[in-house]
Parts: structure tokens; sequence; C-alpha cells
């Protein structure tokens, strides 16, 4: 019996987050289903099935692992041929039976943020104050045993538009300049960085002060919570989870497929779009 963990791709639209839940669909319970249906594994304890981290609802991946044993040689492709488009099988990589995805080396989350008006010099100094070892209780949902956690960096880009330079794309007319925030760190709270980024958005459209900020790091047992609404989930993705001595490798076809169902999914968002603008001029010639 061998134990195998998987890097797994989702876009995380029409799931109800990954972990399992009565009556709706997660991705934790796609890929139980499958793995079972195929032959890879029988009794969750037995196969010794785990998982990496619960993204929320409408939270996407590139980089969620789960790890289990089986007696059957694991085929990357074979499992993606039964999974559903939106949820993929990317990389592989053999590990030791006492693995446990959850204790990672370092996870990097990645938040698009979609605002033109953005002060990309208070960001950008403003992450290097959420840099480093903090209490972090003002950015997690609920309360929970120890709320200190380290961010070991944080990377603010705009990157170049995907469809200018690629002829395989469609080339839409984007409105937004997407701004891209990459934060780096063993571990994180519930919430924690769509908290964080609500603070970035507030910060980089002069709502609140770098020193305000401050207060919410580290905050005294004595002061009550601070109050931070979380952004939407649609704009998080986890980018990647590391270990110390794993190499995953990459499955060439496994992402050139997942490729090809993101590309159509752009496609797809070109002809919503077209569609509606040609709605809207068309109401505009009846005034």
């Amino acid at each position: 019996m061998k134990r195998t963990a998987l890097k797994i791709a989702y876009v995380g639209t029409n799931f109800h987050g990954f972990q399992r839940q009565p009556n709706l669909r997660t991705v934790e319970e796609e890929l139980i289903y499958h793995l079972k249906k195929l032959g890879y594994i029988d009794d969750l304890k037995e196969s010794r099935f785990r998982i990496a981290g619960r993204t929320d609802t409408g939270v996407h991946s590139l980089g969620n692992v789960i790890s289990f044993q089986s007696e059957k040689e694991v085929l990357v492709n074979q499992i993606n041929n039964s999974l559903p488009d939106d949820v993929q099988i990317i990389a592989k990589a053999p590990v030791r039976f006492g693995f446990k995805p959850r204790y990672a080396k370092m996870r990097f989350y990645r938040y698009i943020l979609l605002n033109d008006n953005l002060n990309l010099d208070l960001l950008n100094e403003l992450a290097e104050i959420f840099k480093g070892n903090h209490d972090f209780t003002n950015f997690t949902k609920r309360y929970q045993k120890t709320t200190t956690r380290t961010i070991h960096d944080i990377k603010i880009t705009k990157p170049v538009i995907l469809s200018e330079n690629n002829e395989n794309l469609p080339n839409l007319n984007n409105t937004y300049e997407p701004i891209f925030v990459d934060i780096y760190g063993e571990s994180f709270l519930w919430n924690m960085v769509r908290k964080m980024m609500r603070v970035f958005v507030d910060v980089g459209l002069g709502k609140l002060s770098i020193s305000e900020v401050e207060k919410y790091l580290n905050p005294k047992k004595d002061v009550p919570r601070e109050y931070i609404k979380v952004l939407e989930p649609e704009y998080l993705i986890l980018m990647d989870t590391r270990y110390d001595g794993i190499n995953f490798e990459y499955d060439d076809y496994a992402c050139r497929r997942f490729k090809k169902y993101l590309f159509s999914k752009l496609l797809n968002f070109q002809k919503e779009y077209a569609i509606t603008e040609s709605f809207l001029k068309s109401f505009d010639d009846l005034l």
C-alpha cells in the first residue's frame, strides 16, 4: 500500500466550499465520490484520507492538497476523466505514511483587487506592517485558541492583461486593471486573508490610515475586538501549498486540460459581455 498526495485545482464558483456538507456540492465530496468510484479508496478511515485546508464557498484553488493510501497506482488523468471539469488534479507526489497535509511549510494565497483608485504606494507600505509575527485576533471570524500567525511575505503587483498577449484568448475590453496581492505564510485563520484585504482596500482608498491598522494588530486583551467586514470570496485563490522534502510532479496533460477549461470560461464571459452590451445599446435606441 502506498500513500500519495495530490494537488487539486478548482474553480470555486459552483461549490459550497471544500469541506463536506450534507446535501451540498463541495470539492471534498466530489473527490471522495470519484476516488471511491474508481476503486482508489473504500473506507476513509482505513485510507487515512486527509486534506490540507478548507476553503470557503466561492474560493478557488491551484494548490490545495489531499492525501490517502491505496493499493492501486494513482493515475492522475484517469481520475480527472471521471471528475467534473471545475475540479481537477494537476500534480502528485509519493509521501511517507505519517504525512499530514495540514502541516504545510508554506501556504500562498492570491487576492485580486479590481479597484482602479487604489494607492499602490500605500498598499506596499501597509504590506510591510503585516509582515512578521502578529496576533491576528481582529482578523478572524471566530475566537480561536491561538490567533498568532506569521506572514513571511506580501507582494503587490499589477499584472499584464493576459488577453492582450495571448492569441489563444478572447480579446476582452478590460474595464478594470487587476492588482494581485500575494500573501505567504505557514497557516491562516478563518477569513484572515479576506479581512486583511478589506483593510488594504480601505487604506488604498484613503478611508483608513496605516496608524489605525497598526492598532488592529496585537490588540490588548482588555480591548474589544474590531469588526472588519470580509471582502468577497470569489477573488481569492489558494495558489499553492508547500512542504519540506516533498516535490510534486505536475502533469502536463492535466494542466493543459484545466487551462483549456479556463479558456472556455473566458470565451463564455466574452459572449455574455457582448450580449449584455448589445442589450443595453438596443434599450437606448428605444428611448
